[in-house]
């Protein structure tokens, strides 16, 4: 007789482990929370939030090939922040607040240490942020995934009051100002050509890294986990002097500043205000790339863009805490070509 299990899928394993991700879900509670991890589907109420007039506001989102490079050195513990990160940021930048996220783990044979220790990333990532880790989905598909392979896909939901829905590009007008926050590194972007880079410059991971960095091995460098910024969103979008805000992914600076402004208006950005990132500087030497591709590749050190009216600046600058790496990078200038953002 032939059984599931035969084929390589074991349900009765997979099942058990929902007890352990039980335990990690319970950390991430807040108001709108019911029910328990293993029905059909998560239940959010979302009364009990104390919106007014509310609109939800979704993303989903994947880390790409980061995964590779964190399974052949071992390194998967940040991987949960990466996947929170990618999701939750972009949420943000419209304003809201994070509610509820699920992840989806799929692999040909799922390795319970390894799914573990990812799952127990992605809790304390939401738990830091607020957001209720509500539910999530496994699948065991050998043939699909290569042994010792598996792959991460997250689903962020969260509200915002109708009246303070970002971007409000009825407000933008040339001389508002640019805002950088710093990123932790690479974050969930551009790994594709950072393990070739690696690879073709036969760089030795293992080893400190040649750069400038409080990391103990270049591996830990280039692995950094994706920085969360709802901490210190949530308090600066409280006086309202924010007027937009883009998350630096894929398409770096020049690809997402430009998806938050009305047609009329262009971003400007001074490369010499620019954080002089030392990753970024040995990357960009080994890899031989030039200004333009970096750009339009990696955040190069800055994880997000505020934009803010020039007559409230001092006002901004008087709501940052010590602890927050924010810093002018430029302003919008009246462009007739729509989606623009340059360099200078």
């Amino acid at each position: 007789m032939t059984s599931y299990k035969d084929s390589g899928v074991n349900i009765e394993a997979t099942d058990a482990m929902v007890e352990d991700i039980s335990s990690y879900c319970k950390d991430t509670s807040r108001p709108g929370q019911m029910g328990n991890i293993g029905g059909f589907a998560g239940i959010f109420d979302l009364k009990k939030c104390g919106y007014t007039d509310p609109l939800l506001v979704t993303s989903t989102d994947g880390i790409g090939t980061k995964i590779l490079l964190g399974i052949e050195i071992g390194m998967i513990d940040g991987l949960g922040y990466d996947l929170v990160g990618m999701c939750l940021n972009d949420i943000i930048c419209h304003g809201a607040d994070p509610l509820f996220f699920l992840d989806y783990y799929a692999s040909s044979k799922i390795d319970k240490t390894s799914f573990l220790r990812i799952i127990k990333s992605i809790a304390l990532a939401c738990k830091e942020n607020e957001c209720l880790l509500i539910g999530g989905e496994t699948a065991e598909m050998p043939g699909i995934y290569k042994p010792n392979d598996f792959d991460l896909a997250g689903f962020c939901v969260g509200a915002v009051e109708r009246d303070k829905l970002l971007p409000n590009k009825n407000t933008m007008k040339e001389g508002d100002v640019l805002f950088g926050i710093a990123s932790s590194g690479f974050h969930s972007n551009g790994y594709s050509l950072v393990r070739k880079v690696l690879k073709d410059n036969q760089c030795d991971l293992q080893a400190p890294p040649s750069f400038t960095s409080s990391a103990p091995t270049l591996a830990s460098a280039v692995m950094e986990p994706t920085m969360l910024y709802y901490s210190i969103v949530k308090y600066l979008l409280q006086k309202q002097t924010i007027k937009g805000i883009a998350h630096i992914t894929g398409g770096g600076l020049i690809g997402n500043v430009p998806r938050i402004l009305p047609d009329h208006l262009g971003a400007e950005i001074n490369h010499s205000q620019l954080p002089q990132t030392s990753m970024y500087t040995w990357f960009q030497d080994i890899a031989q790339m030039n200004n333009q591709d970096m750009h339009i590749t990696f955040n190069c050190g800055v994880g997000m863009v505020l934009i803010v009216d020039r007559k409230q600046k001092d006002d901004f600058l008087n709501q940052i805490t010590q602890g927050d790496k924010i810093f002018e990078i430029g302003h919008l200038v009246n462009s007739p070509h729509p989606n623009h953002c340059s360099i200078v």
